[in-house]
């Protein structure tokens, strides 16, 4: 099982690929598992790889104190429909597989373009936006494999379905795609990743060197800005969309 890393504020995203139906209730009952329990998912991270483990019961807390989460498309990023929730779940059930959920999307013109999405096969996927509670993980360091982290109480603020909820960032296709840029793109490219982690450098061997930004990391320049070049803008844009899986409709 693919997942995905991201951070916010605090707070990670985990996605999975799995069924989602859409039955019912004109068409508008979703149903599907948010979570899985006891599956080991690697994680890409900064730090180094890991292997990151759900434990039964791991949202218990964040429901009973805070209700079910916020039903969001793409977790509120759609520029459509942006974070304005799309339905409302109806049952938030742990079972012996995960947190198997049921939800009733609203009848209006911006959700039913999702709708029809899901009902048509194209979105199958289900992700979580969660942060884990102080002592509510626990690591494993392992010999000779990458450390596992267990995840045994978080707080889950939204969820929902989404459009890429899996993908693999590996380095022989992170090699295979910079083999297709110029010796300019690849410097460019190279500059910008470093901006955007906060080690910024001017190539010439001064490590260090953290951008004026501030480490921001909108793909937009500011306003003034002139360093940033269109070559570099549009490698962005290369690998942004190289690194999506494309959506293969039935």
């Amino acid at each position: 099982m693919d997942a995905v890393l991201e951070r916010d504020l605090g707070f990670a995203v985990r996605a999975y690929d799995f069924e989602l139906r859409s039955t019912g209730s004109g068409g508008r009952r979703l149903e599907g598992y948010v979570a899985v329990f006891n599956t080991r998912s690697r994680i890409p991270d900064r730090g180094g790889d890991f292997e990151e483990m759900i434990h039964p019961g791991f949202a218990d807390r964040s429901l009973r104190d805070n209700g079910y989460p916020v039903l969001q498309f793409d977790h509120g990023k759609d520029p459509r429909v942006g974070t304005v929730p799309i339905g409302v779940y109806t049952d938030f059930d742990k079972d012996s597989r995960g947190y198997h959920v049921q939800a009733d999307l609203f009848d209006n013109p911006v959700v039913e373009p999702v709708r029809q999405a899901i009902a048509g096969g194209a979105i199958k996927g289900m992700s979580f936006r969660f942060k884990v509670a102080k002592g509510g993980d626990k690591w494993e360091r392992r010999h000779g494999s990458i450390d596992l982290r267990h995840v045994t109480d978080a707080d889950v603020p939204e969820a929902g379905p989404v459009v890429f909820p899996a993908y693999s960032a590996t380095t022989v296709s992170v090699r295979s795609l910079l083999a297709t840029y110029s010796e300019e793109e690849r410097a460019l490219m190279l500059r910008d990743l470093l901006e955007q982690a906060g080690l910024a450098t001017d190539l010439t061997g001064q490590r260090g060197t953290r951008s004026a930004r501030g480490g921001d990391n909108d793909a937009q320049p500011w306003e003034g800005d002139t360093s940033a070049s269109s070559s570099s803008s549009d490698a962005r844009t290369r690998l942004m969309a190289m690194r999506r899986a494309p959506i293969v409709l039935p």
